[in-house]
């Protein structure tokens, strides 16, 4: 505290008054910058939580489909009689060698394009048969978006593939694929239930030059009901990609992938090449196995602190995570930026605070030099140096007003001691003169005084008689004065009360006009009440037409997946049609070997087994171009469903909004209904301040009539003292004013009235010293 008392208040105040802004500003800033870092944290929460449950929907929709797709390839008639024409014809007349080096070695097409080659060059009933099918399951595997199709026997041989990799014609019970995940789906299918889809997760597959495959299985059955063989389906990454990836809602560094019960990651990243599916991912270690959690601040994929939703997806009974991610710095991006206005804020709010306490010591220090000045000016007795800041309001002004009233004083004691010299002198010139006062003062006379001075004997007698004559003529003066003052201040205030009562008059009509707009005003707001009430329930009627809207949407896309169904059993029905023609066709061409056997017998029953023949292949292709057309019209379904169900998400966003708004207008409602109320109180208030000033006008009617009254009663009073007979001539001395004159005195000096005069009067030498009537303060006081 010494310290702070050794500083001078013009550094001392600049200082406290930045101190306390700036720390006011800094705490509001970190409240603010806290505040704002929780509510991005639980904005990319909640938006992580809905951008995984939709990718995670899609995937559960994908995969359904899939799985669907692949009981209906076990339940097709072509597989069945592609799997019965394969078995019979594998080797026959070929050995699985030949059928690699027919389809592969030999294959003119490059690699990755060998699917192009519908049939082998050389003729021989497998390739006839491959010729045949082939078209059908290239074209259901780029419509159902498989990486390949595979068509096993029971014995395990894959007799079948389209994209004809190093595994087409081994055997997967014993061959160098035995232990891949496409032998293990075989088994599990040829092993199972007719219906059953069996899965197998993602694995390096070799055929597939190392890469993550996936594979789906069912049985076959014949129209027996007998087991006879196996289809299966390799499904690839990049679907997964292409679902995972989406880069709506991820921001610039925003990713989300998939991550299998073994730690590796089943997509790839959408931003580097980082990894890809089947990478181990140990930095994310830690976040699996802890479904539907958030996480902050957390060593993401890439090494970098992220923030991270983790959620789980069961594929084929295999938990998978999928996880959510974003780079610390993307998220917390806004609040870096609030925060360095925030830290601009403070610094102009310290300039502007050191500023204005500047400007706020200097309006005290100059004042208190300045009353510092007049302070050593009075106590050099120099009473007629200004004192300029009396008239301020503040503590400064109150301190000046003192020093004024202590100057006063001052001034008045000093005047004091030379009126009492004078009396002195005054008193010798009264005892010379009593002697003659004598003689009129026993005719009544008390103007004259006694001037010539006794001897010894009778001083005692003439002081006696002029201190009685001055005492006298002083009270008879002292009243005269008195009464004028008394008629001059009745005067004043019978004035004064005239005037407030003229204006609490136009305050009681203002406050009147003022009621009548409040009372206008109520009647508007609750009109806004009113309209905003009805405003709320036109919103209501909109959100439910809103939720009627979302219900036909959904009968919409019910009704396009009827069609789809009808379309696939068409598809099927094609499917027989086309086996029923190649049957024909096997039946035309057994026909025509043994009409040539027959020779010339036989011609025209060749010529019939011909047209017969065309007859099928014309068929079958008519079949093959109808199956065609009703593909793409399943394309087009499903692309209708998913707009569809695109315009169902609009709706229901749009149903929301209309939510949001009905709860905002049931806000502005209520509003407007508490300021309707409230308006009505401050209504009540001004009736009720209005009556008060009715009341006090009352009150300020009966002063004024007092003050009348005591007017006339001063005049009564001035008319009875005229009757002494005094010397108006002579002049009062200055300390034997009365103080009721030096009150009046002050009174008028302060409204620019000249005093009244005053009659003279004479003082006894022993009389006590009177008040100090001059002094201004005092006369306030006691008007």
């Amino acid at each position: 505290m010494n310290f702070l008392n050794a500083i001078r208040i013009s550094k001392k105040l600049p200082m406290l008054v930045a101190t306390l802004c700036l720390t006011a500003s800094a705490s509001v800033a970190l409240l603010g910058y806290f505040d704002l870092q929780r509510s991005i944290l639980k904005t990319q929460h909640d938006s992580y939580v809905l951008l995984a449950a939709e990718r995670i929907s899609a995937l559960d929709t994908w995969l359904e489909k899939v799985s669907d797709d692949v009981i209906r390839l076990g339940n097709d008639p072509t597989v069945i009689s592609a799997i019965s024409a394969f078995s019979a014809s594998y080797n026959l007349m070929i050995d699985p060698p030949g059928l690699q080096a027919a389809y592969i070695t030999d294959n003119p097409n490059p690699v990755g394009e060998k699917e192009l080659l519908d049939q082998a060059a050389e003729s021989l009933p497998y390739h006839f048969q491959h010729g045949s099918f082939h078209p059908f399951f290239r074209q259901t595997k780029e419509v159902n978006g498989y990486y390949d199709i595979f068509l096993f026997n029971l014995e395990g041989d894959l007799l079948y593939s389209v994209v004809k990799e190093p595994d087409f014609a081994t055997n997967f019970e014993s061959g160098p694929f035995k232990d891949s995940g496409l032998a293990d789906v075989f088994r599990a299918a040829r092993d199972g239930t007719a219906g059953d889809v069996h899965f197998a997760d993602f694995t390096g597959y070799a055929p597939s030059h190392g890469a993550a495959a996936s594979f789906l299985a069912t049985p076959v059955v014949n129209t027996q009901g007998a087991v006879i063989g196996v289809v299966a389906a390799q499904l690839p990454s990049d679907r997964i990609d292409a679902i995972i990836n989406n880069p709506i809602g991820l921001g610039a560094t925003g990713e989300l992938f998939a991550v299998g019960p073994d730690g590796l990651a089943r997509s790839a990243s959408r931003l580097t090449n980082d990894f890809s599916a089947l990478t181990p991912l140990p930095a994310i270690a830690h976040l699996l196995g802890n479904p539907h959690t958030y996480h902050t601040d957390v060593i993401g994929v890439s090494g970098t602190p992220v923030v991270a939703y983790v959620s789980e997806l069961d594929v084929f009974d295999s938990p998978w995570h999928v996880i959510a991610q974003m780079d610390m710095q993307e998220v917390m991006g806004p609040v870096a930026v609030a925060r360095n206005k925030m830290l601009l804020v403070s610094a102009i709010v310290a300039a502007g605070a050191t500023l204005l306490g500047w400007l706020t010591a200097r309006s005290v220090v100059t004042p208190l030099n300045r009353l510092g000045q007049s302070m050593h000016a009075v106590a050099d007795h120099k009473f007629d140096d200004p004192i300029n800041d009396q008239y301020r309001g503040d503590e400064i002004g109150e301190l000046s007003k003192s020093l004024v009233a202590l100057r006063d004083k001052l001034s008045a004691a000093e005047a004091a001691d030379k009126a009492q010299k004078e009396i002195q002198q005054e008193q010798t010139r009264v005892v010379q003169r009593l002697s003659t006062a004598l003689t009129s003062l026993a005719d009544g006379d008390l103007t004259q005084t006694i001037e010539t001075p006794f001897n010894e004997t009778y001083d005692k007698l003439r002081l006696d008689y002029n201190r009685t004559l001055e005492t006298l003529h002083a009270t008879i003066s002292a009243v005269v004065q008195a009464t004028r003052g008394i008629k001059t201040r009745s005067d004043e205030m019978s004035n004064s009360s005239d005037e407030l009562s003229r204006r609490t008059e136009n305050q009681a009509a203002t406050l009147e006009q003022t009621a009548a707009a409040l009372d206008q005003l109520t009647v508007s707001v609750g009109a806004a009440a009113r309209g905003a009430k009805e405003v709320e329930i036109i919103v209501a009627d909109a959100q439910s037409d809103a939720d009627t809207s979302e219900i036909v949407v959904h009968n919409a896309v019910s009704a396009m997946t009827e069609i789809e169904k009808s379309s696939t059993e068409i598809s099927q029905i094609i499917g027989v049609i086309d086996d029923i023609a190649f049957q024909t066709n096997l039946l035309a061409l057994n026909a025509g070997v043994e009409a040539a056997r027959a020779g010339d017998a036989g011609r025209g029953f060749a010529v019939v087994a011909s047209e017969v023949r065309a007859l099928a292949q014309r068929s079958s292709e008519a079949a093959r171009q109808i199956k065609e057309l009703i593909s793409g019209s399943s394309e087009q379904v499903d692309r209708g469903v998913t707009l569809v169900g695109q315009a169902g998400e609009v709706l229901t966003r749009i149903a929301n909004h209309i939510g949001h708004i009905s709860s905002h207008m049931t806000e502005i409602a209520a509003g407007a209904a508490e300021q309707s109320t409230g308006l009505g109180e401050i209504n009540i208030g001004v009736t009720q301040l209005d009556k008060v000033t009715q009341q006090n006008a009352a009150m300020v009617e009966e002063a004024t009539a007092g003050s009348h009254s005591l007017t006339n009663e001063a005049t009564q009073l001035a008319t009875l003292v005229e009757k002494f007979k005094i010397d108006t001539t002579r002049n009062t001395p200055r300390h034997m004013r009365t103080p009721a004159g030096g009150n009046v005195t002050a009174f008028a000096t302060r409204r620019n009235v000249a005093p009244p005069a005053a009659a003279p009067v004479k003082l006894a030498v022993n009389a006590p010293r009177p008040a100090m009537p001059n002094d201004p303060e005092v006369g306030w006081e006691n008007f």
